[in-house]
Order: structure tokens, then sequence, then C-alpha cells
């Protein structure tokens, strides 16, 4: 009874090892696909990765869209959230064309990114698609990659800021590397403002170069009360075919001693139909500055100082009354006075629309150079390595 017993078990043990096995062989049931009720939209992907380009090339892509619903699918618009993203065929499109997708057929949606205004960066980019599918009526794509330039320019600009008063030359330090695996070799800066000079020097040859340039600051800036902005570029040969010559942008912003913004108000001659309140912005940025005794030189005006920054900046305020009328040729000047000996007063004159505007001042583009061979470049330790500027051109001014 016992052996019988024992064969039993043995003979159920080996049924159910069996069934167990079929059954892990044996690949699960899919459930039963359900299509889409409706219009559905799915994409071949909604992030792409354009790897690497080179700076001005374009990048292109098309996503493709299909339609998995039951119902025609309408795509009633796809744009880039960027003005450097354009959707559509063609790189003049600027509008997309609306398109009617049967179920299960698949659309195009051509994408291009120009990215001449980028410098070697990571760059990601939005296309949203406009559709009639409930589920998601706007599908937000994405394309991202790698900008990447041969010359790499860090900074990429020389930007000065000149302080009131300040008399040392300023110097901003840039350096170029060689990304590309040819040697590259660099020569010859000009800038076309002599607001600037450039140094060229040679650390790694092929590979590493520094730039350094200068800005010599002005005793008066060319606008008394104004912000003087110079703008400039440096350009330098380059044996890269496609960055020859090599730019590199320059500014330099220089601050007055007392900021007056703006310097001159323009109004409707009148008669005014409701008030009209005007505010002028009053800084100073060499030192403490006090304001008091605002005052206009027509009946009506009301004057006020409010104080933004104690012994700093100012609003200077003018309220012209309804009705108020500029009268021809009538001198309409709002003043205040100041602690400053060198502007007791300060004034703003009022025209009419139709008055003249002051025109501002263009600056001449003389060129001035430098280059210094590596064996001259070469700094003992502790010295300083902020190189002078050169001399101007016979019969050129040191400044614009």
């Amino acid at each position: 009874m016992s052996r019988k017993f024992t064969l039993f078990a043995q003979a159920l043990a080996g049924a159910l090892a069996a069934a167990s096995s079929l059954c892990a062989q044996s690949p699960p049931v899919a459930a039963p696909s359900v299509p889409a009720s409706g219009p559905a939209i799915r994409f071949n992907t909604e992030n792409y990765d354009f790897g690497k380009v080179l700076k001005g090339d374009p990048v292109e892509y098309a996503f493709l869209a299909t339609n998995v619903g039951d119902e025609t699918l309408v795509i009633s618009d796809a744009k880039g959230t960027c003005p450097c993203t354009l959707v559509g065929e063609g790189s003049n499109q600027t509008a997309w064309t609306p398109q009617q997708v049967a179920p299960g057929k698949t659309c195009r949606i051509p994408v291009q990114i120009a990215t001449g205004s980028f410098w070697s960066q990571t760059i990601s980019k939005i296309v949203e698609v406009t559709s009639n599918d409930k589920s998601r009526p706007v599908a937000t794509l994405q394309i991202h990659g790698q900008v990447w330039l041969p010359i790499e320019v860090e900074p990429p600009a020389a930007c000065f800021n000149i302080s009131p008063g300040e008399a040392n030359q300023s110097n901003n330090v840039l350096k170029i590397f060689n990304r590309a695996e040819t040697p590259l070799t660099l020569s010859d800066p000009q800038c076309d403002t002599n607001a600037f000079s450039a140094v060229l020097k040679t650390n790694v040859p092929g590979r590493e170069f520094e730039l350094t340039v200068i800005a010599v600051p002005v005793s008066v800036p060319l606008s008394i009360f104004g912000i003087t902005t110079i703008q400039g570029s440096i350009s330098l040969k380059s044996s890269a075919a496609a960055m020859n010559p090599l730019k590199i942008g320059v500014s330099e912003t220089i601050y007055p001693d007392v900021t007056l913004y703006p310097t001159n108000i323009e109004m409707p001659a009148g008669p005014l139909s409701q008030a009209i309140t005007n505010h002028i912005t009053i800084r100073g940025n060499r030192s403490d500055l006090t304001l008091s005794n605002p005052a206009a030189n027509v009946p009506g005006v009301e004057m006020a100082v409010k104080v933004v920054q104690p012994n700093r900046q100012y609003y200077l305020s003018a309220v012209f009354p309804q009705g108020f009328v500029i009268q021809p040729r009538q001198e309409i000047l709002l003043s205040v006075q100041t602690d400053d000996p060198r502007f007791p007063v300060l004034t703003v004159p009022v025209t009419s629309k139709s008055g003249a505007i002051n025109t501002p001042r263009v600056l001449p583009a003389p060129r001035r150079t430098s280059v210094l061979p590596p064996s001259i470049l070469a700094v003992p330790a502790g010295a300083s390595n902020a190189p002078a500027p050169s001399p101007p051109a016979p019969g050129a001014t040191s400044r614009p």
C-alpha cells in the first residue's frame, strides 16, 4: 500500500512540473486592441537629438505624425516657439498649411533651425503642434543638440564700463581656442574704431591664443548728461577659411558725472485733452547729489522731486494740465537746482512733436592695430602683463 502511494505521489509531482513548464513557455495572450475613438495623433518621436552641428549649418528634421484614431485628424497649426525655428516645407516657410490626415495615414512636419546666431552651446528648441485630437490638442515636440565653433572665443566679446573720473586704461583679455584638427594661425588684429586697440599673443602655437583689448577712458563724456556707448569690432586674419576674418565684438559704455534722462521732452502742441505727467531720471554717478527747487518757466506746470535713492538718484516729475498749449516758438524749460558746483542747475527743454529732435553724434572710425611677436611677450614672474596701447596714426585723434 505504501509503495502504491509513493508511485502515485511521484506521478502527480511529475504532472504538475510538466504543466508548470508548459505555462512558463507559453507567451502571454495580448489584450485585444481597442481603436481610438475620434482622431488621435502619434509621433515617431517627440524628442529628437541632432547631435553636433557647426555654427551656421542648419538643423533639418521631419517629425512624422500618424493618425491612430478612427476619424480624420486635422493638424491646424505647427510652429516653433523661437524665431530661429521654422516649420513647414522650405526654408522660407512662415505659416503652417493645415493638413488633413486620414485614419492610419501619416503627415510630415518638417522643421529647420538656423544656428547662425548661436555660439558654442547646447540648444533646445520647441515645436508646438495643434490638432483636433481631444486628448492632447497641443502636442510639444523638442529638438536639441550641440552647436560648435571651429574657433571659440571666451568670452565672445569685450565689454567695458567706464566710470566717471576713471583715468587708467581698461584691459579685457579674451582667450581664443582652436577646436578643429587643423592648426590655426591668427594675425593682424584691426579695430574699426580708435576707441580700442588690440594685442594678439600666441599661448599654444596653432591651438590657443590670447587677445588683449584695451579701452582708454575719456576725461569728458561725448554726451554731457547721457550715457555714451561706443561699439565696434576687431578683425583678425585667420587661416580657417570659414572664419576669415575672425571678428570679435567690442563695446564701451561711458557714464557721465550726472545722468539726465531724457535730455529733452516732446509733447503734443495742444491743447491737451487731459493732464500729462513726464518723469525725468537724474542720477549722480561720481559723488553725492542733492536736488532742490524744481521749477518750470511757464505757469500751470506742477513740478516735484521724488527721492529714489538718497543722495544718488531722483525722479523729477512735471505735470502739464489739461488744456495746456505750447505756443509757436515758445521756449519751455524745466529746471532743478543741485549742490554740485559744476552743474548748479539742470534744465530739460520741452518742445512740440513737430519741433526739431536732437540727433546723436556719429563717431569716426579710424583703425588701430598692435601685434607683438611671441618672442617679446614673455613676462617675468610678478611683472605686469598689461600692454600699452599703440600710438595713433599721424594726424589721427586719440579718441573719436
